[in-house]
């Protein structure tokens, strides 16, 4: 399982991804948990779970042919970093009353999200090849996302209590900053080693 982990740039985008995962999933229960403490509203909670969720309903249609139709590695690096920014404009909206900002900023994030796994998911087998190493990579990725979004939620609504929403929107912001390093320091596809 782990001999994709031997290939660099595989252990790049690897990382980088379960960590932008993570920061993502401490999100996805304390955002509505925040909203329904503040405001006791499920309306308000119930839009933040749609706002989560729409992109993925409207751009996940097309997300394999934007990923199909440009560099995958530029693709991966734009969004994470469109997301990160996506994330910060969070901080402006959860104040009461403001939460059409948090919609709008989850919205985009999720969106750039939804762009970002197909391009991940064509670029694996060009990094890694097929066969064995293939299959390692997609059991690691696998499992890692599952293991992260079956502790990233509860984890999530503990440093909710613990730190803040304002400290988590701040660690999933740098989490995408992580992820887009990784893909940055990947290299160019067909052009060898990062100049």
């Amino acid at each position: 399982m782990f001999k994709a982990l031997r290939i660099p740039d595989f252990r790049l985008l690897w990382g980088g991804g379960l960590v932008s995962s993570l920061g993502s999933w401490l999100l996805v229960l304390a955002i509505p948990a925040h909203i329904l403490a503040v405001t006791g509203s499920l309306r308000d909670t119930g839009l933040a779970l749609a706002a989560q969720y729409l992109p993925q309903l409207v751009l996940g249609p097309v997300a394999g042919a934007v990923a199909d139709r440009w560099d995958r590695r530029r693709l991966m690096i734009g969004a994470n970093l469109f997301c990160a920014g996506a994330v910060a404009v969070m901080l402006l909206g959860v104040a009461p009353g403001r939460y059409w900002v948090l919609y709008a900023a989850l919205i985009a994030e999720n969106a750039g999200t939804v762009l970002y796994w197909p391009a991940l998911q064509a670029r694996t087998p060009a990094i890694v090849g097929t066969g064995p190493l293939l299959s390692s990579a997609n059991a690691l990725t696998a499992a890692s996302s599952g293991i992260v979004r079956l502790l990233g939620g509860p984890l999530g609504a503990v440093l909710l209590a613990a730190c803040g929403i304002s400290w988590l929107i701040g660690a999933d912001a740098l989490s995408y900053l992580v992820a887009a390093a990784a893909a940055f320091l990947t290299s160019r596809p067909g052009g060898g080693p990062r100049d």
